[in-house]
């Protein structure tokens, strides 16, 4: 079997950072599902999409890997990248901004493939820093 650590860092360069949609038949289970924040679950052809609209919005994104753990089939990793905002991206037009996005996602996997992702992202400080919501007043 491989290494937990392995497959999540294969899948994150192959399909998050280049865009490998194929390789998600590779490396997830035919159950696979996608959570993030209370958004509904994203089966693995609803994944692809959603892959696609974020990289037509943010061409450029690339995130790093910063911390990785793992324990028996779970794998925990917190991540943080520098995008820039070139197409439109849930009903928001293009700014132009480069912006930062972190975040912490979990991953469960079985047979040597991901079953399910969870991720929490920062996206009050990516709406913060594409202008979108005004800063709060202090």
């Amino acid at each position: 079997m491989c290494n937990p650590k392995e497959i999540i860092s294969r899948y994150i360069e192959t399909v998050w950072n280049n865009t490998d949609v194929s390789a998600l038949d590779d490396l997830t289970a035919e159950t696979f599902t996608y959570h993030i924040g209370g958004q509904p679950a994203r089966n693995k052809a609803q994944m692809k999409s959603f892959l696609q609209t974020v990289h037509t919005a943010f061409p450029d994104w690339r995130v790093h890997i910063r911390t990785i753990i793992a324990e028996g089939n779970t794998v925990a990793i917190r991540w943080e990248g520098t995008v820039t905002h070139l197409g439109e991206f849930q009903g928001i037009p293009p700014t132009g901004k480069r912006v930062s996005v972190s975040g912490i996602n979990m991953y469960w996997i079985e047979d040597g493939k991901i079953a399910r992702e969870w991720e929490q992202m920062d996206t009050l400080g990516m709406l913060l820093q594409l202008g979108v919501i005004p800063p709060p007043k202090s």
